[in-house]
C-alpha cells in the first residue's frame, strides 16, 4: 500500500505494562512478614481477657525462672478498669458525688472493713475525710453482674491502698476469699453503720495442720 495513500492508517503501538521491579516485590515480602510478626508478639492473640495474668502468655516462651506478676501492676490495670471512671486516676474521686480514695480512712484503715465493701458494695451517706457522700457503690464479689475475682480485689485494693500516697499494706488472696466465704449469705450492700459495727481487723487466719 502506497505510504501516500490518504486511507492509510498508521496503527498506535501496542501498550505494554512494564513487569514490578524485584526489589518493591521482595520490600513488600518483608513488610508482610514484619506485620505478622508484630501482630504476633504484640497483639495478645487479639483476645479481651489479655490482662488477665492468669492467662497463657502470648509470643516466645521465656525457658528461665518466671518472676510472680506484681499485684500493684494488676491492680492498676483493674482499678483503671473498672473504678477511675469514678475515683478518677489521680484517686481524689469527684466532689461531692464520688469520694476520694487518697487519704481516704475507709482504704487505708481496717482492712477487714474495706474488704467487705469491695464484696457487697455500699448504700447510703457516709462519710469520707470529714465530708459527706451519698451515692451508691455496686458489689464487686459475688452478686456483681461480672464478679471480680479473689486475686483481683486483693490486687486492686493492694493498689490503691500504696497509690497516691498511700502507703498501707498489702491485702492478699486469701484474706479476700476468707472474707468472701464468711460473708457469701449477704445479699444487700453495707451502709455506714453496718460498717463501722464490723471488728476494725481481720480475724486470724486458721493455724496450718501439721502434716
Amino acid at each position: 500500500m502506497n505510504s501516500h495513500d490518504p486511507h492509510h492508517l498508521t496503527q498506535p503501538p501496542a501498550e505494554r505494562h512494564a513487569p514490578v521491579p524485584g526489589w518493591l516485590l521482595g520490600l513488600g515480602v518483608i513488610l508482610a512478614f514484619w506485620a505478622g510478626g508484630y501482630l504476633f508478639f504484640y497483639s495478645g492473640g487479639f483476645r479481651g481477657d489479655v490482662f488477665d495474668p492468669g492467662q497463657i502468655t502470648w509470643g516466645p516462651i521465656s525457658t528461665g525462672p518466671v518472676a510472680p506478676p506484681d499485684p500493684k501492676v494488676i491492680g492498676k490495670r483493674l482499678y483503671t478498669a473498672n473504678c477511675a471512671q469514678c475515683h478518677q486516676a489521680s484517686g481524689l474521686g469527684q466532689a461531692g458525688v464520688y469520694p476520694p480514695l487518697a487519704g481516704s480512712e475507709w482504704v487505708i484503715g481496717s482492712k477487714n472493713r474495706l474488704i467487705s465493701i469491695l464484696h457487697k458494695g455500699i448504700a447510703g451517706p457516709i462519710n469520707v475525710k470529714g465530708a459527706l457522700y451519698n451515692n451508691n457503690m455496686p458489689a464487686w464479689g459475688d452478686g456483681a453482674p461480672v464478679p471480680l475475682k479473689d486475686e483481683q480485689i486483693a490486687a486492686i485494693l493492694t493498689y490503691i491502698r500504696s497509690e497516691w500516697g498511700n502507703t498501707a499494706d498489702a491485702i492478699t488472696t486469701e484474706q479476700v476469699a476468707a472474707k468472701r466465704k464468711e460473708i457469701a449469705s449477704r445479699t444487700s450492700p453495707w451502709s455506714e453503720k453496718e460498717l463501722l459495727a464490723l471488728p476494725s481487723d481481720l480475724p486470724p487466719a486458721p493455724a496450718a495442720t501439721a502434716k
